[in-house]
């Protein structure tokens, strides 16, 4: 009987592992267990399976992550079963509010082995609840199951893990022991329905993608909102794709209106492309000029933005028409101002809008120009003059990359940073981030995940507590030698908080947020491996980034920054350019 069941734990995997390749998922991110060993040894055995082994769950999982962010197709996770699985859990919930596709393939015991006190075992079926696409728990191998179903489910899986409304999707792998790869196979009859399937490549269901068209009458509707609009504002939210960017890009060319491009739109830094406003957040500091710049009309096009004063803005400022267009169902509408969401493909949609007439009020976007000159003079200044600062280290990485290589930022400020400080203009930049929840957990084995996929070189901009959050991810950097070159910003602590109200109540403070470390970067990338660089100085820190970045080579820079010093920095040009812009006449009038 043992023997039996080892030969159908082994088909069973391999014909999990065989569709999921078939069906475009060959990356497979794994963390060692036993219960797992069937998938496991038919990753090992499938000679078009790639993997990706990290002893972390939940880095790897954030390593899937990355990958699928990059490659906008699924990687499939495998754990054990127990704690294994639930460490998948805050990669799973990034993915599922970004609508990254992911397949997780967590092994588990056997019915007689659950709710009885066994060892290493948990309710894993429905384990991560709303914040999967879909989810079946595969039984136990049994003859009585034709294996026609395994692969139908697997396809099913992808097909639900990327159409549609991208995200994760979950199955729970139950295998009874004896647990080792078992040659051999199984009984002719046993696998004769899948005859013509061994014949092939194809995968056994073929799912045609989704066709996400805008009718003509939606199309009509919004075509007469842009051209009866004065005042047009165009938001570029995240966008996922070059042909997404080429169709906005062609929409920015056809309406002329002022361009909000977010930093993840990858418009922003990779191509700033005609009427992008410049430095966008730092022109709504102003009150004054808030209230002159009411847009009629707001296009939003995309996934979620970033920047929290555009909210403000627009709430403050609620347009007339609040048109949202974006490829998945769920709300976005912080503001509670949208007056037509558009399910659609975004290229398609972008493309079908073609409005012959206008009312533009031109001096509009000549008034956002106007004043990005004065915001750009005002912040170079600022950065120019003073020492080495965290807003001149996101403008360096950003104005050093080589062209085609990749940058993954890290939540908290350093993406802020890029965001208010980085440098327009750049062309084939690819910019990424965890911005679904927008944590600070796995972001090191995320951006791993992303230089794997892209084959390109990478640059992280990540801060010190992110950094420490995901130090097990050196061991994989190490291990696999991708071009990862990892900036950590260390300014001992939780440099945001300063910008908190909380900041204020020193009796709290220091120890309970801002959280001081005595972490030493340098020895802990000496344990695993990794060349280390420290800098202290402005010029010797675009040297190193500039060699870093070229080399092919991973490589961690250790920058040291001062929290408060940064913190008067930045208050110091807040004010300056609200004091600009409240001097500025005839703006927007």
């Amino acid at each position: 009987m043992s023997e039996k069941q080892a030969k159908l734990n082994t088909v069973w995997a391999e014909l999990i592992i065989e569709e999921l390749v078939r069906c475009g998922v060959d990356y497979f991110c794994i963390s060692p267990g036993s219960r797992s060993t069937p998938l496991v040894a038919a990753v090992a055995h499938n000679k078009l399976a790639h993997h990706f082994i990290h002893y972390d769950e939940r880095g790897t999982a954030f390593c899937a992550l990355g990958y699928a962010r990059a490659a906008g197709t699924p990687a499939a996770v495998i754990t054990t079963s127990g704690t294994a699985a639930a460490n998948l859990y805050p990669a799973v919930c990034e993915a599922a509010i970004d609508n990254i596709p992911l397949i997780l393939l967590t092994a588990d015991r056997p019915p007689e082995l659950i709710d009885n006190g066994s060892n290493q075992t948990m309710q894993q079926n429905g384990m991560f609840g709303r914040y999967v696409r879909w989810q079946f728990d595969l039984p136990t191998p049994t003859r009585e199951i034709s294996p026609s179903t395994v692969l139908t489910t697997v396809d099913q899986a992808v097909y639900r893990s990327r159409y549609v409304e991208a995200g994760p999707v979950h199955l729970n792998c139950r295998y009874r022991e004896p647990l080792e790869p078992q040659a051999g196979g199984i009984a002719e009859e046993y696998a004769s329905c899948l005859a013509q399937w061994t014949q092939d490549s194809r995968p056994y269901t073929v799912y045609a993608s989704p066709c996400q068209a805008v009718d003509c009458k939606t199309v009509e509707r919004i075509t007469r909102i842009i051209e009866s609009a004065e005042r047009g504002l165009l938001v570029v939210g995240r966008l996922d794709s070059n042909g997404q960017r080429g169709a906005v890009l062609r929409l920015m060319d056809r309406l002329k209106w002022p361009v909000y491009a977010d930093i993840m739109s990858g418009l922003r830094v990779a191509h700033g492309g005609i009427n992008i406003i410049r430095y966008f957040d730092q022109q709504l500091l102003s009150n004054d000029f808030n209230r002159r710049m009411r847009p009629s009309t707001v296009l939003h096009v995309g996934g979620r933005t970033i920047s929290k004063r555009l909210g403000e803005f627009l709430n403050v400022n609620r347009p007339e028409h609040y048109v949202v267009v974006k490829t998945s169902s769920d709300r976005y509408d912080p503001i509670h101002a949208v007056t037509l969401h558009v399910q659609a493909d975004i290229s398609t949609a972008c493309d079908a809008l073609r409005p012959t007439s206008s009312r533009l009020d031109v001096s509009y976007a000549e008034s956002y120009a106007a004043c990005a000159a004065q915001v750009k003079h005002v912040i170079g200044t600022g950065i120019d003059e003073h020492g080495l600062s965290e807003p001149f280290i996101a403008r360096c990485v950003s104005e050093e990359m080589p062209e085609g290589t990749g940058l993954f930022i890290s939540s908290s400020m350093p993406i802020r940073d890029v965001d208010l400080y980085g440098p327009s203009g750049r062309t084939n930049i690819t910019v990424a981030a965890n911005r679904g929840i927008s944590g600070i957990d796995g972001v090191i084995s995320s951006a791993l995940g992303f230089a794997a996929a892209s084959g390109r070189a990478t640059t992280l901009l990540i801060g010190d507590l992110a950094f420490i959050h995901d130090v097990n991810a050196l061991s994989a950097l190490h291990r696999t030698g991708l071009p990862l070159v990892i900036v950590v910003i260390n300014n001992m602590g939780g440099g945001i908080f300063d910008f908190l109200p909380i900041s204020r109540h020193q009796d709290v403070f220091e120890e309970f947020f801002a959280t001081p470390h005595d972490f030493s970067f340098g020895g802990v990338c000496e344990t695993f491996g990794i060349p280390y660089h420290l800098c202290s100085e402005k010029d010797g820190f675009r040297q190193t980034c500039r060699k870093a970045m070229r080399s092919g080579q991973p490589c961690v820079i250790e920058v040291r920054t001062d929290r408060a010093d940064n913190l008067r920095l930045r208050r110091t040009m807040k004010m300056q350019i609200i004091e600009m812009l409240n001097a500025s006449v005839g703006i927007g009038k």
